[in-house]
């Protein structure tokens, strides 16, 4: 797996995820679950950097307190047409105000790749099956976003800015 930045240009990744199981060393350097992270109570004693792997279902409120003791939030997407974690982005951005990397991993398309940098990811863990030559396509045009948003785009972002009226 290959590793693009919000500009969709591939990047060396210095992150060591955890195992199907879920399972790794708390270290620095490391993604970890979110859960294990929680458990572990006060996050300052451990060296840093370290990030949080979010699995489907959790919020961006349940990670709030750990925000500041957090370089990497990375965000799972077990399904393309799962999009919760456009929704887990957006609001560790605009709600928590979080500046650290928000990583895309799992099952994301080229075609959201748009979607992806609008909700505030700033990096994307490409799946094998769409190599990071495909990203670079899908990259940002010169013109603006509004006049590339469809109709699902322009209700999220509408959402960020209203701040949540207009369902």
């Amino acid at each position: 797996m290959a590793l693009i930045n919000n500009q969709a240009q591939a990047i060396a990744d210095q992150w060591t995820y955890p195992d199907a199981d879920g399972n790794i060393a708390v270290r620095a350097g490391a993604v970890v679950p979110v859960d294990v992270l929680v458990g572990l109570g006060n996050l300052f004693d451990i060296e840093r950097p370290i990030g949080a792997f979010v699995s489907s279902g959790i919020t961006a409120d349940r990670i709030a307190s750990l925000l500041e003791t957090l370089d990497l939030v990375a965000v799972a997407f077990p399904k393309f047409r799962d999009g919760r974690g456009f929704t887990v982005a957006r609001t560790l951005r605009e709600k928590h105000g979080y500046k650290g990397d928000i990583r895309a991993v799992g099952h994301v398309l080229p075609d959201q790749f748009t979607a992806l940098v609008q909700c505030g990811f700033s990096s994307i863990v490409t799946p094998p099956e769409h190599p990071p030559e495909q990203w670079s396509v899908a990259r940002l045009p010169e013109k603006t976003l509004d006049e590339r948003r469809g109709p699902l785009l322009h209700r999220l972002v509408g959402r960020g800015a209203s701040g949540g009226a207009g369902r």
